[in-house]
């Protein structure tokens, strides 16, 4: 005898019209329907939730990104300003240098601390800026490389105090030292040995020379008397200037002269023109500075 299992039977009617539709399930396979459907829920409630937790994270990562690639920016913006500054203490460092040459009063009481920045085998903020990597190291460079800025800038706040009192003092010797170029040009060669273009050998150089048009004004780059003007077989047209203090200056191969012997002139004055007089391969000043009848380089003093 067999024994009849328990069901369920859905009816469809479509319309009141219409022909009825029956499914007939048994109780264990509703069960499986309807455990399968519960679970498939379950898995897309927690997807559903899951994807709008990853969105979420996919725009916190995005917005962090483009936090980080400013923050990047600004460092390496940092970075740069850090080097400009570095690059301008050099110069104020040579500055000084020149300054304390002119005024004769010694190195700055804290010379060995200034410009303290590492030696070039360091990684710095030039680097930084460069490649665009930034790491902790380089944050911390930067820290170190701020610090020592602030000591250097101290260190130079004091010591050009210290050369404008000296200045004061040396008020006549300041406006008697060379300390300007002669012209406005281009160097075309320095103090020292060199080869000589007009013989080939190898001959010292007591100047130096500064290429610029023709009939360009030269000015005396120290207040002082003419000692001197005249022609000579290899600086052509030549005014040399007695500053005092032992020292002296020459400008050559001048196309024209603007002075007398004897007369005085001061820092600036125009006192002739560029010329291609005397043993020149083409328009230019030849200048020299003496110091005790000593030649030195020009470059040593000229501060602009």
């Amino acid at each position: 005898m067999k024994t009849l299992k328990e069901s369920y039977t859905v009816m469809i009617i479509p319309t009141p019209i219409s022909k009825a539709y029956r499914f007939s399930f048994s109780k264990q396979a509703l069960k499986i329907i309807l455990g399968t459907t519960t679970v498939i829920t379950i898995l897309l409630v927690v997807f559903i939730i899951q994807y709008f937790y990853m969105v979420g994270d996919m725009w916190e990562l995005k917005s962090l990104r483009k936090e980080t690639r400013s923050q990047k920016i600004q460092i390496q913006t940092f970075a740069s300003n850090v080097t400009d500054l570095k690059k301008q203490m050099a110069r104020l460092k040579d500055l000084d240098a020149k300054l304390r040459v002119i005024t004769d009063i010694g190195p700055p009481p804290q010379s060995d601390q200034l410009m303290g920045m590492g030696g070039p085998e360091e990684r710095g903020t030039d680097a930084v800026y460069q490649d665009g990597a930034v790491s902790a190291e380089d944050i911390k460079k930067m820290d170190q490389d701020l610090d020592r800025l602030k000591t250097d800038a101290s260190a130079q706040e004091l010591s050009f105090e210290e050369l404008t009192e000296a200045m004061k003092d040396r008020r006549s010797l300041w406006a008697s030292t060379p300390s300007v170029w002669p012209v406005r040009g281009w160097l075309t060669s320095g103090f020292g040995n060199r080869i000589s273009p007009f013989t080939g050998s190898v001959t010292m150089h007591n100047g130096i020379d500064v290429a610029s048009r023709r009939d360009t004004p030269v000015q005396a780059t120290a207040g002082g008397v003419v000692s001197y003007e005249g022609f000579d077989s290899g600086l052509g047209k030549v005014i040399k200037l007695n500053h005092g203090y032992g020292m002296q200056t020459i400008y050559g191969h001048l196309a024209k002269v603007n002075v007398r012997i004897g007369q005085k002139v001061k820092r600036g004055d125009i006192i002739g023109f560029v010329g291609n007089t005397g043993l020149s391969t083409g328009p230019h000043v030849h200048y020299e500075v003496f110091v005790n009848n000593v030649p030195v380089n020009p470059l040593r003093y000229i501060l602009n």
